[in-house]
């Protein structure tokens, strides 16, 4: 079994509630046949497993995923980015799905930019990140695939890393929050994750 915290195996307190509610359809109409369903998962240490004092929930639709993390722990006065990563065919990972099957190419996984953020001298943060099915938006930051499949709202496993950047770096604040590797104050390293199972 993986070890490392993207594997599904290691989510503390998922709750999968699968509860389904009159949404918009694809056209943006009420009927027959639109739901969504949404799911919370607790916030645990990248790397570790260990539950951080933080929680996410994800809303899911065939065609939309809408998450909100809430957490706390994180360095104060730093600057974070978020990160999505969808693995849309999370049957074809090994052990539940982590690190090693980005590698392959059956899963069909996608790495990219949801947020950023900078935090106060708390150290906590509250966000939201919003994703449509199908081609990304021009000029966001992606790191492999092609994102979220078209009417695979339901069954992509979802995780969600926040990725701290260093202290806040005076003039290059909107490259910290914005990019992958953007001006690393000294470092940049995954601090948390919030991992969403697929839905049945």
């Amino acid at each position: 079994m993986k070890t490392n915290v993207l594997c599904s195996a290691t989510i503390a307190g998922v709750l999968a509630l699968g509860l389904p509610v009159a949404a918009p359809d694809d056209d943006g109409h009420k009927g027959e046949g639109a739901s969504t369903t949404y799911q919370t998962a607790n916030a645990v240490m990248f790397g570790v497993g260990t539950p951080v004092a933080g929680a996410g929930t994800l809303f899911r639709s065939k065609q939309t995923l809408d998450v909100r993390i809430a957490t706390t722990g994180l360095q104060s006065n730093g600057a974070f980015s978020v990160w999505w990563v969808v693995f849309n065919n999370p049957d074809a990972c090994v052990d539940g799905c982590g690190l090693d099957d980005l590698a392959r190419p059956d899963v069909r996984a996608a790495v990219f930019y949801a947020a950023g953020f900078v935090t106060g001298a708390d150290g906590t943060a509250n966000l939201t990140a919003h994703l449509r099915a199908g081609d990304l938006a021009e000029g966001v930051d992606v790191r492999q695939g092609t994102g979220l499949e078209k009417g695979n709202g339901f069954g992509a496993e979802v995780h969600m890393i926040v990725r701290g950047h260093g202290a806040i770096s005076t003039g290059h604040v909107a490259e910290q929050i914005g990019s992958f590797n953007g001006a690393c104050s000294p470092t940049c390293a995954n601090k948390q994750a919030v991992l969403f199972p697929p839905v049945p």
